[in-house]
């Protein structure tokens, strides 16, 4: 008996809206990425939210009571500390509202943009590494369908970070208009961050690469914005080439402009189509920027672990000291003519006696303290290739050979202790060319080296005892440091500061470290790294 013949295929339920296009499958993946990240999401959004509402509840105006007080903050703003234009922003106004959102720019901006660029890079370049892009990409999901999901979620989570960001200042009985346009300032932090970090992940195959590059960019337009506004009338124009002073012209509270929100929404969606556009152009797997080929034969220095790490971090390391002098020593050299104006204010004396150091240099001291933050991003990022290359299965091949878990894992810390070491005398080198005091920029820059120390121990130690959660425990201890230092500027206790951020104990403006405190931070750092070690020597991989 023969089968009946199969008749023509029919159209399938209603649920089959059509050809599958490249977004296929875009709401199923968002849907699971905000079921895998769920927890991580919350504790970026609550740290972000915290930055930029923390002094929306009163706070400011007992801080700041009368007129008098308001009008001298201003006045430190705009003439007297150099740092608050270079860091926080110009004020629009002598208002508490003005001041309050002038105060939080800076740390709001950037906090959400670095959240947004992790989470950004984690759901494409990451998984793409990882091979789960390939197993997704069996299934019926469109080629576009990863990132715009990513993009989808993050910028959901900027969407909520707006709106409750908006709230906070509503609740705290603030114009309703002010509240909402910075609100919305916050929100396009996020939005043009994360588009730029799926710019970044069509670009390079790395994920450190492109998570570091994004939010290196993002950093340096601000700074870039800081240079505009520290330069007076004559450099305006600076500032309007970023989007960060896009962000910032939008003056909330004081004169409320949104235009200059068109602009951030043009630049988004130029961003988001570029991104698709060059996901089209590319293999999966690979970036735009090929790999450069190696030899045919492997030197010497490929013998061993170290070698090794130092091959697989060379590139990334001499692009850092390269970005490091690019940026650093321009800004020496345009701080030199603005310090002539800003150094004989009693503030800029008061904080040069804490230092040690001329009142002249203070502005360079404190740029200087800045770059630890960038510098331990990176440096966390070098541990946890110990955990990718688990991930990857690297290790395992790796850890065939006659090669213990202890040196292999040992060449990555190396290079991840090394490059402060080296990065930071590298910014001391560049600023004291700008001070004319080499000597004193380089201790002061040496003396910051034992905390970021701290930052990558804690992250060589989750690598040891937490296995998965090491990326959570490494990137959350550098964010919580970066949240409490934010928050001395916003009023919070100095005591905060110094038990959960090791660079408190570094910071000069609170008296020049001695030799013990830096003793004991470099102890605790060896403690940690060889926890971590030990502890990896003991655990199964991938556990």
């Amino acid at each position: 008996m023969s089968a009946p013949a199969a008749g023509p295929r029919t159209a399938g339920p209603p649920s089959a809206a059509g050809p599958a296009g490249p977004l296929t499958g875009t709401g199923a993946l968002a849907r699971l990425l905000l079921r895998r990240d769920r927890a991580m999401l919350a504790v970026w959004l609550l740290l972000s939210w915290g930055v930029a509402g923390a002094r929306a509840g009163g706070t400011y105006e007992a801080l700041y009571p009368t007129a008098e007080a308001r009008q001298d903050r201003y006045d430190q703003v705009m003439s007297d500390v150099p740092m608050y234009l270079l860091f926080q922003g110009p004020a629009y106004g002598t208002g508490v509202d003005a001041l309050l959102v002038q105060e939080s720019f800076g740390a709001a901006t950037l906090l959400s943009a670095l959240g947004a660029v992790l989470f950004t890079v984690r759901h494409t370049r990451t998984d793409e590494q990882a091979g789960r892009r390939e197993l997704i990409g069996s299934t019926a999901v469109g080629r576009h369908a990863p990132v715009a999901a990513a993009l989808a979620v993050v910028c959901a989570a900027g969407a909520v970070l707006a709106a409750l960001t908006c709230a906070t200042m509503l609740a705290s009985r603030m114009p309703a208009a002010g509240s909402l346009l910075f609100g919305l300032v916050v929100g396009s932090a996020v939005w043009l961050s994360a588009a730029m970090a799926a710019v970044a992940a069509q670009l390079t195959a790395s994920p450190r690469a492109a998570a570091a590059g994004a939010f290196a960019l993002f950093m340096a337009l601000h700074f870039v914005r800081g240079i505009s506004d520290l330069g007076g009338p004559g450099l305006t124009w600076l500032g309007w080439l970023t989007p960060n002073g896009w962000l910032q012209r939008t003056r909330p509270f004081a004169g409320d402009q949104w235009w200059p929100l068109l602009l951030v929404a043009a630049l988004l969606a130029v961003l988001i189509g570029a991104a698709l556009a060059l996901a089209d152009r590319r293999d999966l797997g690979s970036g735009l920027l090929p790999p450069r080929a190696g030899r045919g034969t492997a030197g010497r220095a490929l013998s061993g672990p170290l070698g090794l790490a130092w091959r697989l971090h060379r590139g990334t390391a001499l692009a850092w000291l390269a970005g490091t002098v690019a940026v650093c020593l321009p800004a020496a050299l345009a701080g030199t003519a603005a310090m002539e104006q800003y150094a004989v204010g009693d503030r800029m004396a008061e904080w040069a006696a804490s230092a040690g150091a001329a009142p002249a240099d203070v502005l360079f001291i404190y740029i200087a303290f800045s770059t630890v933050f960038p510098i331990t991003l990176y440096t966390v990022q070098i541990v946890l290739r110990i955990r990718s290359e688990e991930a990857d299965g690297h290790a395992a091949l790796l850890l065939s050979a006659p090669v213990g878990r202890v040196r292999w894992a040992a060449g990555h810390l190396a290079v991840a202790l090394a490059a402060p070491a080296v990065l930071l005398p590298a910014v001391g080198l560049c600023f004291g060319a700008g001070a004319g005091d080499t000597a004193t920029m380089l201790a002061t820059t040496a003396r910051l080296v034992p905390a970021v120390w701290v930052i990558t121990g804690i992250a060589m130690a989750a690598c040891g005892l937490a296995g998965r959660a090491a990326p959570l425990i490494g990137y959350g201890a550098l964010a919580v440091a970066l949240t409490v230092e934010f928050g001395q500027h916003l009023g919070w206790p100095e005591w905060l500061f110094r038990a959960f951020s090791p660079f408190a104990h570094v910071l000069p403006f609170l008296g020049v470290p001695g030799p013990g405190t830096l003793l004991a931070l470099t102890a605790l750092a060896a403690a940690l790294c060889a926890l971590g070690l030990a502890a990896l020597n003991r655990r199964d991989l991938l556990a």
